[in-house]
């Protein structure tokens, strides 16, 4: 059985920001995804998409500069 550990989206690590900070990370993460709506970037936070193993990357970078190591929802997979 594999897991995918992008599979649930990064909500997660986003709620863990505060508010003071989360307009900054909403910046950063969309320059790390390459988005410019919300939409996109709501479908990359709740894992409608899936993201490119270099944005998992980005997107891991932006919330280690908050602190944030407990990124990924991950998703339990049936057998």
């Amino acid at each position: 059985m594999s897991s995918n550990k992008y599979k649930k989206g990064f909500k997660k690590a986003y709620q863990q920001l505060t508010l003071a900070q989360e307009t900054e990370a909403r910046e950063k993460l969309w320059a790390a995804l390459g988005i410019t709506t919300r939409v996109s970037f709501n479908n990359y936070l709740n894992g409608k998409i899936e993201p490119k193993a270099s944005q998992a990357e980005a997107i891991e970078k932006v919330f280690s500069e908050y602190g944030i190591t407990n990124i990924w929802e991950e998703c339990e997979e049936k057998e």
